[in-house]
């Protein structure tokens, strides 16, 4: 099927490496596309027989989210009332909140009710031009339902127009039978991963509360040791050191990372180990936000992600997301808008595909009402969105909101 998107202003980021620099290309004109790809970005018009009109308005690629916590079932509304009212994660707890009240939501649901769930919300992402998405399980901690969440998140990927790329997040808490044991038991999981090939990525959560940084480093030694790439969450509640660790350990990205010291920064910054980023649950919790201008300066390539889940954060649009980054994390425009598109494709293996609008990527473009991407930030709302192109083929569009930005 070839395609035609006419009269738009683009702007993108370049390349298939994580930016540091954060410079975008800016270009007027039509952008063709054929069998999902685009071939040509020109002032050119060809006769294309579909054509869609763009009456000057904001091509840019598609939004990239490369962490949330996609599929759960269940919510934690009281729990979020009652830490609006001030109390504490151990008063939560007590009240039988906290990440075990979605654990055991997750165990009583069945397969099909994570998948359905799943869709629902892989559609609101849809509809907020996220054309790419990543997900996790972890929300099992046990092999059964460990395994039914990465099943659950490949159905997903089949019956929706994004690109799906699945992490294993056994190690998101650590149950009651104890860290060691838990461990044992995860390592007899990955054999069980790898051979279904249900997971890219292996991720763990060591930080206060959760997993200690010695059973972290080994448990990710052990899943470098199978093939997989490894991701970690860290400093999101307190500083350990393992940032540091996990950089020097060869880690994808680490994510999270309010409480990150200079020390663990520099270390990223010399590894170049992508620093995911996620200021909707700092705002979401009334939280620290993670030091991303230290890190920008500091040459850390920086991406922005969700972190949608039931219990820390139910915020998933990057608009929102891209507000917050430049109003509290003190981001720039640019800095946030390629944090969500080419250098969110990085951290998920996907930027010879996606994550800019360039000749021979995957035609993943969002088409917006807004003069620049200053608007983004300034008028953070999805009804900026016009339509959705994933794979050269437009999967959502929205008309109604008249007048047009100029």
């Amino acid at each position: 099927m070839n395609l035609e998107i006419r009269n738009v202003k683009i702007a993108t980021a370049t390349g298939i490496s994580p930016v540091t620099d954060y410079v975008l290309k800016y270009i007027t004109g039509n952008i063709k596309i054929s069998d999902g790809k685009i071939i040509s970005i020109s002032n050119e018009s060809s006769e294309s027989e579909n054509v869609f009109e763009g009456d000057g308005m904001l091509a840019i690629p598609g939004f990239v989210d490369p962490h949330t916590h996609i599929p759960f079932v269940g919510d934690r509304a009281k729990e979020f009332l009652m830490r609006a009212k001030g109390a504490k994660y151990s008063e939560i707890l007590k009240a039988g909140g906290g990440i075990h009240s979605t654990v055991d939501s997750v165990r009583k649901a069945s397969f099909d009710d994570l998948v359905t769930h799943g869709l629902k919300y892989a559609r609101w992402f849809l509809k907020s031009g996220v054309t790419a998405i990543e997900c996790k399980s972890g929300y099992g901690l046990d092999f059964e339902n460990e395994i039914k969440q990465l099943e659950a998140i490949k159905r997903i990927s089949e019956n929706i127009p994004q690109k799906v790329v699945s992490t294993f997040l056994g190690a998101h808490a650590v149950p009651s039978a104890g860290e060691k044991a838990y461990l044992t038991e995860l390592k007899h999981m990955l054999d069980v991963v790898k051979e279904k090939d249900l997971a890219k990525f292996v991720d763990i959560f060591c930080d206060e509360g959760a997993f200690s940084v010695e059973g972290s480093v080994k448990y990710m030694n052990y899943a470098k040791s199978k093939g997989f790439k490894i991701r970690v969450h860290a400093d999101e509640l307190s500083s350990n050191g393992f940032a540091g660790i996990a950089s020097d350990l060869g880690a994808t990205s680490v994510d999270h990372l309010a409480m990150c010291s200079k020390a663990e920064i520099k270390k990223m910054a010399q590894n170049k180990t992508m620093a995911v980023l996620l200021p909707l649950t700092s705002f979401y919790l009334k939280n620290a936000f993670a030091p991303a201008r230290a890190m920008i300066d500091e040459g850390v390539p920086v991406a922005l992600g969700s972190d949608f889940n039931p219990g820390s954060n139910t915020f998933y649009s990057p608009f929102l997301n891209i507000h917050v980054a430049v109003n509290h994390l003190n981001m720039t425009p640019k800095e946030a808008f390629v944090a969500h598109t080419l250098n969110a494709a990085c951290v998920i293996g996907l930027e010879e595909e996606i994550g800019t609008v360039e000749i021979g990527k995957r035609a993943d473009i969002l088409i917006l009402d807004a003069p620049d991407i200053e608007y983004i930030p300034y008028m953070p709302t999805n009804e900026l969105v016009r339509a959705v192109f994933i794979n050269g083929v437009e999967v959502f569009e929205n008309r109604d909101s008249f007048p047009r930005q100029n």
